[in-house]
């Protein structure tokens, strides 16, 4: 009996650790090319991706090879992308689809519902392998998310095992079979010439060092077993209810806060609910730190013009305000509370994530990842300035420091002419 006993505890302990979650958070644009290509060869079974961005270069081509090749195999493989952000080439598109790699667009655009093909994005980043792994951050599939473009992108991926990759395949699934997503258009386009280009594509990828001398075993071994995963979706549906989903559910977060909110956005306007959220935060007592893009480092004019009119407001609310400070691009989208919870994945702190598109943010709640997450938030904060009560860089002469005077004007224009026209846009 005391025999049976222990055998039985014996398995208990050993399911427990099988179906226990683990993460490992993702800084070097390298090393999240490397998990993605080589988690699409460890696929048995089947292969779901959503991107906002889906580009036409040498990482797209070469992750298409790969999704090619795991059909080849038997694997069922689905890619949803944004009908405005799908870059794939119609040949390759109708190539891959007689190959048995399904693809599929959201919200495709219809001219005669202009305002809503427009403005209703899915902005999700999910990479999920056989309903066990997934990857969720900042990063779309593009060549500058990966450190492989003259100019690149300082971004954050996390890489989760467990229940959540399950949880996300259901939500992928809801979203792939919407009304609003559909397939490509049958094609008889140039097919061979298509075939020969990811066939290319396949050849380069076989030489690539960085692709042979990377060990997924040796990297998933590293990851932290956490105390749970949950995922924040919005609903799925084309036009997005106001305050609902992936935004609702942060700000609850944040409303339960007890002592610091820190959050890193790449883009950054202040919403009237997000404000009332930190107020009532930092009027509690909690400690609000926000890092955001500089208008030297950012790639999107039309929400930093948004923004820097409201940078010493936010300042002199009681948030610490930082601006990355880089010719690089700051895109990474985190958030750690009261060192006990790590969010990363899709969503800015803006009105377009808050209202207008669909976000996914994986809520790990455990403090080991809060750490390792506040850990790789404050790294990057050393490439960063302080702004100050007036609205300036802290130590430096100019409120702009670094931009070219052709950028400065362009951004002035759009203060003027634009951003007074799209509030809840930008």
């Amino acid at each position: 009996m005391k025999n049976l006993i222990f055998f039985i505890l014996g398995l208990l302990s050993l399911l427990t650790t099988v179906f226990a979650d683990s993460v490992r958070i993702i800084d070097s644009g390298e090393e999240a090319y490397q998990v993605r290509t080589h988690l699409l060869e460890s696929a048995k079974k089947e292969i779901q991706i959503s991107y906002f961005i889906f580009a036409q270069d040498k990482t797209a081509l070469e992750v298409l090879t790969l999704l090619r090749k795991k059909a080849r195999e038997g694997v069922k493989v689905r890619v949803l992308i944004d009908d405005m952000f799908d870059d794939i080439p119609k040949d390759i598109g109708a190539h891959l689809s007689g190959e048995n790699v399904e693809i599929r667009n959201f919200n495709k655009f219809n001219f005669l519902k202009f305002g809503k093909s427009i403005r209703y994005r899915m902005h999700d980043k999910m990479f999920i392998v056989d309903q066990e792994k997934i990857i969720m951050g900042g990063r779309n599939i593009e060549d500058t998310y990966y450190g492989r473009a003259k100019k690149n992108y300082d971004d954050r991926d996390v890489f989760m095992i467990g229940k959540i990759a399950q949880t996300a395949s259901e939500y992928f699934n809801e979203v792939w079979d919407s009304d609003h997503v559909i397939p490509l258009k049958k094609s008889t386009l140039d097919l061979a010439r298509a075939e020969e280009i990811l066939d290319q594509a396949a050849n380069g990828l076989d030489l690539d060092q960085n692709f042979m001398s990377f060990n997924l075993k040796e990297f998933e071994s590293q990851t932290i077993e956490v105390e749970s995963i949950e995922l924040f979706h919005d609903h799925v549906k084309a036009v997005k209810d106001k305050m609902t989903g992936t935004a609702l559910h942060l700000y609850e977060l944040i409303n339960h806060a007890k002592s610091t909110v820190h959050i890193d956005s790449p883009y950054l306007i202040m919403t009237k609910e997000l404000k009332a959220v930190l107020q009532n935060a930092i009027d509690r007592g909690v400690k609000v730190r926000i890092l955001t893009n500089s208008l030297k480092s950012t790639d999107g004019l039309f929400p930093q013009a948004g923004y820097i009119g409201q940078r010493r407001k936010i300042v002199r609310m009681g948030v610490e305000l930082y601006e990355f400070n880089s010719d690089e691009s700051f895109h990474a989208k985190s958030m750690v509370i009261d060192n006990e919870i790590a969010a990363i994945g899709s969503f800015n702190f803006d009105p377009r994530s808050q209202n207008l598109n669909t976000e996914t943010m994986a809520i790990i709640r455990d403090p080991k990842a809060a750490a390792l997450l506040s850990q790789s938030m404050d790294e990057t904060l050393k490439v960063a300035y302080k702004i100050d009560q007036s609205g300036k860089p802290e130590g430096q002469s100019s409120r702009l420091p670094g931009v070219s005077l052709k950028k400065k004007i362009l951004t002035r224009l759009i203060q003027v002419l634009v951003v007074p026209f799209t509030k809840g846009l930008l």
